[in-house]
């Protein structure tokens, strides 16, 4: 329990940058990641970039982004966030995030003051509800016990996250093939956000990158374990529609319309458990399958 409440604190402290000078900002922290800088991380980083140059009493509504390197593990971050409008109600800032002078990440947000206004919204989908699932992590464990794998062999395959996510759909990840081009997940944290619209905001940016990709993947028969398998994230884009409170289970439900030309592009839609929608997020992500005489 320990281990899991310091994953979780440790990802809420990834929220905390260091002012360099006005407008620029600096992570000097562990990155998070595999290979690479998680891209969730980055992505909540430049957010909190951008929140502490604005003034009013403006929430972020869309946040629209490009992956442009891969981020160094062992390498601090460099944030700059320009002005582009301070409005009434509506405020524009572009963040970039940066190592060794270079741009990594850059992204566009829109702020808006709260307004009343017509209103409509989709259901949420009829799904089992999440007392009735097993964790991922559970349905990983049985799988490796089926196949008389020793999860020491494959510590990524299990490794411990700070949420919680039990998913409807079961994949089979050592003998994929393709499956319906949808994926839902109930997610909850494995532990307690801030009751903060920038902190909550920070935390589903972050959380969000987890999964997108998969849905696309899951369509046309590959996975993280399929050799030659070549997956990054190209773009993200995230909207805001309500207040947030991701301290209960919450449903993240995508599905992938297309993958082609060497890219998967898949909708997200998170929903509170009590069947709101509170976000909506988009996604296109590099699926390169390459040929064996070309495994690098």
């Amino acid at each position: 329990m320990n281990e899991k409440r310091n994953l979780f604190e440790k990802s809420l402290n990834l929220f905390t940058l260091n002012r360099v000078d006005r407008d620029i900002y600096s992570w000097n922290g562990k990155n998070v990641g595999w290979g690479r800088v998680f891209g969730g991380q980055v992505m909540a980083q430049t957010l909190i970039a951008a929140y502490k140059t604005i003034d009013v009493d403006h929430y972020a509504h869309s946040f629209h982004s490009y992956f442009l390197r891969p981020g160094d593990m062992d390498k601090p971050i460099i944030f700059t966030v320009d002005r582009i409008r301070n409005g009434k109600s509506f405020t524009t800032r572009n963040v970039k995030a940066l190592q060794d002078g270079e741009a990594i990440f850059s992204c566009s947000i829109s702020f808006q003051k709260d307004e009343e206004g017509l209103e409509h919204e989709i259901s949420i989908p009829d799904v089992p509800a999440p007392e009735e699932l097993k964790d991922e992590l559970e349905i990983r464990e049985i799988l490796l016990k089926k196949l008389n794998i020793d999860s020491k062999d494959m510590p990524m395959f299990l490794r411990q996250r700070e949420i919680e996510m039990r998913p409807v759909e079961i994949q089979d990840y050592f003998e994929p093939k393709r499956m319906p081009p949808y994926k839902n997940t109930w997610i909850k944290p494995k532990g307690t956000i801030p009751d903060d619209q920038v902190i909550q905001q920070a935390f589903l940016l972050y959380i969000s990158d987890m999964g997108l990709l998969a849905a696309a993947n899951n369509s046309v028969g590959v996975n993280f374990l399929t050799k030659n398998l070549q997956n990054a994230s190209l773009d993200h884009a995230i909207w805001f529609h309500k207040k947030l409170d991701l301290n209960d289970w919450f449903l993240y439900s995508i599905d992938s319309p297309i993958t082609r030309n060497a890219r998967g592009f898949s909708r997200g839609s998170i929903f509170s458990k009590s069947g709101e929608l509170v976000a909506s997020c988009a996604q296109e992500g590099l699926i390169r399958l390459w040929p064996e005489s070309k495994k690098k």
